[in-house]
């Protein structure tokens, strides 16, 4: 007998998009099959999943979790409620304070964590607190030695390159960052809101696998040129196998330049919710993952490419694909049963601009490792 049998769930295909009733069976924390609707199966559990989707559980690509380090962080814990099975922290620590990191907000919690290095020795202390990102501060060795220590929990580096935060530096802290990801292996993320210079410039440098965050944000050279063009080096970035991710946060996205785009055929291929604590479930223009996947939705992007966006692209970037990502015999049970809830929904961005949708993504259970982990009841 299995351990937990969901019964009559919806699945869909994100390849063909179309969609199935099944039942899904969990054994020793993996899927142990997924077959038709049967009134005979059985378990020591069961669900009943009449009307809603079961989705791989969701994997969130940017997010900050120092919360003994940094005014950013958040408990990793609070991210079940949003479905949230797999979170990434995205450059929160450097390594100078990785080790504390490590010990007092990634060891030990119930979601499966992972993240990315900042190259800034101290990383993000927070609200009004720059990194440091001058030369002489920035230390390859010592960032390798954190490697070693943490080889499977750092998957990349991380740099930010707001003017604020660079100054007179420019590029100069992506070019660094893209040479320690040379000499170690690793992808860098690169922060773009409000860049020291063109959208296009930060683009062209970048590699497959890179990630270029905050992809619609709205500050300074944004994504479009003065026509309201994506520039032409954003879609050769994407097709070279540079990922573009979402990063909404408070202040990273914006309703006009993500129209733009996607009216020109720009979609991400990460999907994020870069929270923090002053963010989740409190600012309207965030919420939480689920809401910025209903964002998209209400942007035009098909259900199968946003279920997508927070699954299998990112469960490929992060070197688990055979594991995660997908609901399939031998997967880990790592799943979200969702309510898509029709009806109006407002969503906002960060300079208050307004829109209304009529299709919501809500979570009702949150499943970890076979295990209910979150229930809304």
């Amino acid at each position: 007998m299995n351990d937990l049998l969901i019964r009559g769930v919806k699945l869909l295909d994100t390849k063909t998009g179309e969609g199935r009733l099944a039942d899904v069976a969990v054994e020793n924390g993996r899927i142990a099959s997924v077959a038709a609707p049967s009134c005979k199966a059985a378990a020591g559990q069961v669900l009943v999943g009449e009307g809603l989707y079961l989705f791989p559980g969701f994997i969130d690509f940017h997010t900050h979790l120092f919360a003994h380090g940094s005014t950013f962080g958040m408990d990793a814990e609070r991210l079940l409620s949003a479905g949230v099975t797999c979170a990434v922290d995205m450059g929160s620590a450097g390594w100078v304070n990785y080790p504390a990191f490590h010990r007092c907000d990634l060891e030990g919690k119930r979601p499966r964590l992972s993240s990315y290095l900042n190259i800034s020795p101290i990383g993000q202390p927070g609200k009004g607190i720059n990194e440091p990102l001058k030369d002489e501060v920035l230390d390859l060795e010592r960032i390798r030695e954190r490697l070693f220590e943490y080889p499977k929990e750092i998957t990349g580096l991380k740099v930010r390159i707001s003017r604020t935060i660079v100054g007179e530096l420019g590029l100069r802290p992506l070019r660094r960052a893209l040479e320690f990801g040379e000499a170690l292996g690793l992808p860098v993320c690169v922060h773009t809101t409000d860049p020291p210079e063109q959208a296009k410039e930060a683009a062209a440098l970048l590699r497959p696998g890179d990630v270029y965050s905050h992809m619609y944000h709205g500050k300074g050279n944004t994504i479009l040129d003065k026509h309201g063009k994506v520039q032409e080096a954003l879609f050769k970035a994407q097709e070279r196998g540079v990922l573009m991710e979402v990063g909404n946060g408070r202040v990273n996205f914006d309703f006009p330049v993500a129209e733009q785009a996607v009216s020109q055929g720009l979609w991400p291929d990460i999907i994020s919710s870069d929270a923090t604590p002053a963010t989740f479930h409190k600012e309207p223009a965030m919420w939480d993952l689920p809401r910025v996947m209903s964002k998209f939705l209400m942007l035009g992007m098909p259900l199968p490419e946003v279920i997508r966006a927070v699954s299998e692209t990112p469960a490929k970037r992060l070197g688990i694909e055979t594991e995660t990502g997908r609901i399939q015999e031998g997967y880990r049970a790592d799943l979200t049963l969702c309510r898509l809830k029709e009806g109006e929904i407002r969503f906002w961005d960060c300079a208050g601009n307004e829109r209304a949708g009529n299709l919501e993504i809500l979570p009702v259970m949150t499943i970890l490792n076979g295990e209910i982990v979150y229930r809304n009841d």
